[in-house]
């Protein structure tokens, strides 16, 4: 029984976390206005807003101007839906958070290729609970040597953001399976890199910390 309920929590974190990723990248409220059609701007009824039976329902589309809501909402809908059912001890639950965070990150890096630097300072936190003083030590030392290197680094062939990310996975999980995760994450991002584009990295990062957490 618990598994079902934790698969709807996780369900409703996946839809808020699409929607706010989406305002953040076109750079309005949170909270203002309700939830609506980005294309006819309609307000969503409440039978629209429940995660994966809704989009279900209406097949995907707006039902005022048809159009096509993007799948990337019933993807990340079931995502963390099954990620929730993961979560039976304290330190599961702790890299749930993690992954929601991350995740969050990633959306908006894919949308406009930045998020919002709270994000990498909780996620350094959730990861430094439990850890020994040493650790405190290296990753803090290390968080804000990129904190202050990579606003001088002229052209940074990496984003910041997604130093902070391969910091914390690092002080999670240690040097072994950062490099196993690493090899996935850029093998996927080689898959759909281009000559001359600049290739948003955090979302690959993301889905390959999903993929070693649900498939380990």
């Amino acid at each position: 029984m618990l598994i079902p309920i934790l698969f709807i929590y996780g369900a409703c974190c996946g839809s808020l976390l699409v929607a706010l990723a989406s305002r953040y990248a076109r750079g309005t409220s949170y909270f203002f206005p309700r939830s609506h059609c980005d294309t006819c701007q309609t307000p969503l009824a409440y039978w629209q807003l429940v995660p994966v039976a809704s989009y279900l329902l209406v097949r995907g589309k707006c039902q005022t101007c048809t159009a096509s809501i993007p799948p990337i909402t019933l993807i990340f809908e079931v995502s963390t839906g099954l990620l929730a059912t993961t979560i039976a001890t304290p330190f599961s639950l702790r890299v749930v958070l993690w992954l929601g965070l991350w995740t969050f990150a990633a959306l908006c890096d894919a949308q406009c290729q930045t998020f919002p630097g709270w994000v990498s300072w909780l996620a350094l936190g959730i990861v430094l609970i439990h850890q020994p003083l040493a650790a405190w030590v290296i990753g803090g030392s290390l968080f804000a040597l990129i904190r202050w290197l990579w606003p001088r680094w002229s052209k940074p062939t990496i984003g910041d953001g997604d130093l902070d990310m391969l910091l914390s996975y690092t002080l999670l999980w240690g040097l072994s399976a950062t490099a196993h995760w690493l090899l996935l994450a850029c093998g996927l991002a080689l898959s759909r890199a281009h000559r001359g584009e600049r290739l948003a990295f955090l979302p690959y990062l993301v889905v390959s910390a999903v993929a070693w957490w649900l498939w380990p």
